[in-house]
This record gives structure tokens, C-alpha cells and sequence, in this order.
């Protein structure tokens, strides 16, 4: 959807290195999907390496790009750009933990391809208007083993259990084997949050998507209900910002502002500067001192 002239002219994403890094990666992950599509048997598999390796190093740099850009949604939660997301949600929660390089590159190769087998799937059920039957449910839950097969001999056993487990549940409750907290990866459990995160705070034909803030409250239900790996969910609630610097929001009180700074202690209610109205531009409006005041939506 289009936005208004007086937001579009505020939604200049870094235009250096990190933007690059990112669309490079798409472009990557869109050529992985279309040889897919096309039935092709070479993957070009060193490229998702490749990628993955320019993202970690990247963003130690430039953190809060990233993140913004993670932020921004596209309308289609299963393209190219939901499991860019999901990577790099990922490997900045595996980098948080201080991972070890070889294990962040498992980590990250693993949530790149997280949902190459949803290629598998019929497109009238992964593009269906509507919520899913109970029939076709049980389709789309056959991807996460359809990647698994499709990735043998071309990537290593622990990126391959990532893509088959990223649907497991530490209670028991996942799919595809049913598999409980101590048989799954902890990179598996670090994809299970990111994609969790992104699929809820994406747009779906079905319902909207929900607010950053909104989506970490359900991680933590989610955590607390044993489903996902609380530590996990607790680290990235600590560790990733809702709303990364230089995201621009709206507030339920009608100014546009500019994220520029964070409550270390209530990460969901930062520091803000107002853009609009321009009478007020500059203002700084701290959201934990002014509890009336809520963000409404993200617009870049």
C-alpha cells in the first residue's frame, strides 16, 4: 500500500553497504527459489554461505539497519524476503549468545533455506485467501522434511536439522517427529523464535499482522507456555530492539517520529523525535514517561 507523500519522503532506508549486503542476499535467495521452481537439481547453496558469512560481518557494523530492515514487511510472508528476516533475527540472537563463527554459520545457512520446502508445496494451498483446512494444514506440514530431503549431500547434517526441526516445539507440541527441548537443535530453537516473530508481525491474508510489541508478548506466552526455549525468548526480548533506531512510527496521538534511542529496561516504549507535524519537529517524547501515548504502526 502506498503511503502518504509526507511519510514516503521519510522512508530513506541506508543507502551503504548494509542496504546492499541485503538486497544481494535477496537476490540470492530469489535465484535459490526460481532454480527450485524450475526443478533444478544444483542449488547454488555456496551462495546462501556466501550471504549468510556477509551478513554476520555486517551486522557487527551496522546492527540497527539491519534490524529496521527486518522491520519493514512485505505483503507476501512466504517470499525471499521472510526468511531474510528470519536470518538475520536469528544470527543476531545466535551472536547475543556468543555462538562460536562455525556455529552462527549453521545458525544462519539453516534459517536462510528454513522454508525451501515449502517449494514442494501446491500453490493453491500456500496462496489460498484464507485460512487453511485441516487437510491442507497437514500439506504445508510437510515441508520442513521435504527441505530436509532436498537439502541431502549439499549441505551438512546440522543445517539440515535446522530446516527439518524449525517447527519442533520444546513441549512436544511440533512437527514434523514431535520432538521435545533436549532433541532439538539450539540453532533449530533460535530459527523456532525468529520465524515465530516474523510470521506474526507480518500481514496475512487472513488476519494483520501484529505490532512489534505485540509479537514479543506472544514469544513470551509462548515460552511461558513451554512451547519455545524461554531463554531464548528472554535474550531476544532483551537483546532485540522492537523498534530498531531510525524506524519511523506513528503514535496514537498523531505525530510521525523517529525512533533514537532506547529504554535498556522497557525496550518496547524508546525515545522518540518528532518528524510531523513540522511545527513540532524535533520534539523529543520519551513513551515510558508518557504511558498515554502508544506507537499505532510502523511506516519505515
Amino acid at each position: 500500500m502506498r503511503q502518504p507523500p509526507e511519510v514516503e519522503e521519510l522512508m530513506l532506508l541506508d543507502e551503504g553497504p548494509a542496504k546492499q549486503v541485503y538486497l544481494e542476499a535477496q537476490a540470492v535467495l530469489q535465484d535459490l527459489y526460481r532454480s527450485c521452481r524450475l526443478g533444478s537439481n544444483r542449488l547454488a547453496v555456496e551462495d546462501v554461505k556466501e550471504a549468510v558469512a556477509e551478513f554476520i560481518g555486517r551486522m557487527r557494523e551496522k546492527q540497527d539497519v539491519f534490524l529496521q530492515m527486518a522491520m519493514l514487511k512485505d505483503v507476501d510472508p512466504y517470499s525471499a524476503k521472510h526468511s531474510l528476516n528470519v536470518t538475520l533475527l536469528a544470527t543476531y540472537l545466535g551472536s547475543r549468545l556468543k555462538l562460536p563463527e562455525k556455529e552462527l554459520m549453521v545458525l544462519g545457512v539453516g534459517a536462510m533455506l528454513h522454508d525451501i520446502g515449502k517449494l514442494e508445496i501446491p500453490g493453491e494451498i500456500i496462496g489460498k485467501p484464507g485460512r487453511l483446512t485441516p487437510e491442507e494444514f497437514e500439506v504445508v506440514k510437510s515441508h520442513p522434511q521435504a527441505g530436509y530431503r532436498r537439502l541431502e549431500g549439499l549441505v551438512s547434517e546440522e543445517i539440515r536439522l535446522v530446516v527439518r526441526d524449525h517447527h519442533e516445539r520444546c513441549d512436544g507440541s511440533g512437527y514434523p517427529r514431535g520432538l521435545v527441548k533436549e532433541e532439538i537443535s539450539l540453532a533449530a530453537r533460535c530459527v523456532a523464535v525468529a520465524d515465530v516473530y516474523d510470521a506474526v508481525t507480518t500481514d496475512r491474508c487472513y488476519r494483520p499482522r501484529l505490532l512489534p510489541h505485540e509479537g514479543m508478548e506472544l514469544l513470551m506466552v509462548e515460552s511461558t507456555r513451554g512451547a519455545l526455549d524461554l531463554e531464548l525468548v528472554k535474550t531476544f526480548l532483551q537483546e532485540i530492539a522492537s523498534y530498531p533506531l531510525g524506524t519511523i512510527v506513528r503514535l496514537t496521538s498523531g505525530e510521525i517520529a523517529r525512533v533514537v534511542a532506547q529504554e535498556p529496561a522497557v525496550p518496547l516504549r524508546p525515545i522518540v523525535e518528532v518528524l510531523r507535524p513540522k511545527e513540532r519537529a524535533g520534539e523529543i517524547i520519551r513513551l515510558l514517561t508518557h504511558p498515554s501515548i502508544l506507537i499505532q504502526e510502523i511506516v519505515a
